[in-house]
């Protein structure tokens, strides 16, 4: 009876792989990350490894490198919901037998099994020969993450070697798209748990109702619709690392549930009554205050001081700009191989754009950009502002405001009326001048917190977008 291993982090796909396969006469065992597939075929020899390409532990490339090192004579069949043709391409040419879509036909599956067999038995010679005939074929891997060299990025990537290397809870704190999940991976990848699971959760998809099924599992027919019994997000990543991504937006209720975890270091199903002991370590991301948003209850103090054991603050793009260049470097390699294409060259029109807008989406909005504009590269190999988006290409005015980080309030508004008020009549020190001289204050503040964006200014000050040009104009500030 030949042994197969399933790993994929759908258990439903594990199951009814496991009992479609075992009906067959297939010996099947199931994980649903890739750490513990590679702990298990050290141990046992499975004739076929059926796996999802993207795992939540570890890279499918990475995957199927050190399976080529643990399992050699193993038969290799990917699967993914997006099939990357070129990723298919060549991890076929480099000895996988197989990559399919999903979701799986489980009768085609068994058919490339049963009358794919003597091939089955052979990719292994073919995988060797591929590999070592043919070294051309495997281009040289981008790192998987890239942090940048300018002092906040060091003083950054230092404080997660040193906190990685502990059991420290973790709060990683960040505006949206600064990469706070590339660094919970990371202080991950520097602890004594690398090689366990690392288990990514978005809160924010976590409604009040199913939160509690997701982290801790529930029990067969505890409520409608619980057909089968559930193993939650926490002990699937046993002996691993949980993180918690905008953990902000979880329910009061579950962040009491998950308090009580950290404490006791157990957990109990939906429905169940047996406490299960948990091995875990938690960080946790958000780009709000949290410390903030538990003084209006809309966090739990006492789940913050437990989490905080130590908080890495993740600095915005906009205040690191020496790191641009790195970023942007990455990212055109990246999908210049996705694309299958000769790497362009960027104008310097296009850098000074890129230098000068103050990227509120950070490193995501970065991404997509690059991603973008690889789609409009120039017949001379050349990337031009016409490939930029019109939010970029609109910015102009707010350039006014980037030259410095270190210039004062005064230093910027210098020419632009210094920020005055253009009052009618002597300049008395009425009720009403007084309240407009406040609130000029008050603009000019917000406007340097976020650099000058006009949009993020007028969210802050509750305000509408024309109302605060209106505003600026009365100030003698251009907009």
């Amino acid at each position: 009876m030949k042994k197969v291993l399933v790993v994929d982090n759908q258990m439903s796909t594990c199951e009814l792989l496991s009992k479609f396969l075992s009906s067959n006469n297939y010996d099947v065992d199931t994980t649903a990350f890739g750490q513990n597939a590679l702990n298990l075929i050290q141990n046992t020899f499975y004739d076929i490894l059926i796996c999802d390409y993207r795992l939540p532990d570890i890279d499918g490339e990475e995957f199927f490198e050190k399976i080529l090192k643990t399992s050699p004579d193993s038969a290799v069949i990917f699967m993914s919901r997006e099939v990357n043709l070129r990723n298919a391409v060549d991890l076929i040419r480099r000895g996988a037998y197989n990559y399919l879509a999903k979701p799986l036909n489980p009768d085609e599956l068994l058919e490339i099994l049963k009358e794919g067999r003597p091939d089955i038995e052979t990719a292994v010679s073919t995988r060797r020969k591929s590999v070592s005939s043919n070294e051309t074929l495997e281009r040289p891997r981008q790192p998987e993450f890239v942090f940048g060299k300018s002092d906040k990025a060091v003083d950054m990537i230092n404080q997660v070697k040193r906190v990685g290397a502990t059991n420290y809870t973790v709060i990683i704190e960040g505006e949206t798209g600064t990469g706070k999940e590339s660094l919970a991976r990371l202080i991950h990848n520097e602890s004594p748990r690398r090689h366990m699971p690392f288990v990514a959760i978005d809160c924010g998809s976590l409604s009040k109702e199913i939160a509690g099924s997701e982290l801790f599992g529930h029990e067969k027919g505890s409520f409608t619709g619980a057909v089968t019994q559930k193993t939650g997000f926490f002990e699937l990543a046993k002996g691993g690392t949980v993180f918690l991504d905008e953990i902000a937006n979880l329910s009061l209720e579950t962040q009491m549930a998950l308090l009580r975890a950290l404490q006791e270091k157990v957990i109990r199903k939906i429905g169940g009554i047996k406490e299960i002991p948990i091995d875990v370590r938690i960080i946790a991301a958000t780009n709000e205050d949290l410390l903030m948003k538990s003084e209006t209850s809309g966090f739990r103090e006492d789940l913050f001081f437990r989490l905080s054991e130590f908080v890495l603050m993740v600095p915005a793009l906009r205040e690191r700009k020496a790191d641009l260049p790195m970023f942007i470097d990455f990212f055109l390699e990246n999908t210049c191989i996705e694309l299958d294409r000769s790497r362009p060259i960027i104008s310097q029109e296009v850098l000074d754009y890129f230098h000068q807008y103050p990227w509120p989406g950070n490193i995501r909005e970065l991404k997509n950009v690059i991603r973008r504009a690889c789609l409009f590269i120039s017949e001379d190999n050349f990337i031009y502002k016409d490939a930029l988006p019109a939010r970029i290409l609109q910015y102009e005015y707010d350039n006014y405001y980037e030259d410095s980080e270190n210039d004062s309030m005064e230093e910027v508004l210098n020419g632009y009326g210094g920020g005055e008020l253009v009052l009618n009549g002597n300049g008395s020190k009425d009720l009403k001048t007084t309240a407009l001289h406040a609130e000029s204050k008050r603009i000019l503040e917000v406007l340097q917190k976020v650099h000058f964006n006009k949009t993020k200014a007028a969210e802050i000050l509750n305000i509408h977008r024309k109302t605060l040009y209106t505003k600026l104009k009365l100030m003698n500030i251009p907009y």
